[in-house]
């Protein structure tokens, strides 16, 4: 996700997609939501081979 006046971008649970969204920030990722939404791939969570 990005906002308006920080340079760097953040990871965040999807989850906690829309809090982060009414603060002001932007989705980046192409990942989409239930909602149909992008959505930013949670940053502790990363997939290992074979996993789906």
């Amino acid at each position: 996700m990005s906002h308006d006046g920080i340079e760097q971008e953040i990871e965040v649970p999807e989850i906690s997609v829309p809090v982060y969204e009414r603060s002001g920030w932007k989705v980046v990722d192409d990942q989409a939501s239930e909602s149909g939404e992008k959505t930013a791939a949670a940053k502790g969570r990363r997939r290992e081979a074979g996993e789906n």
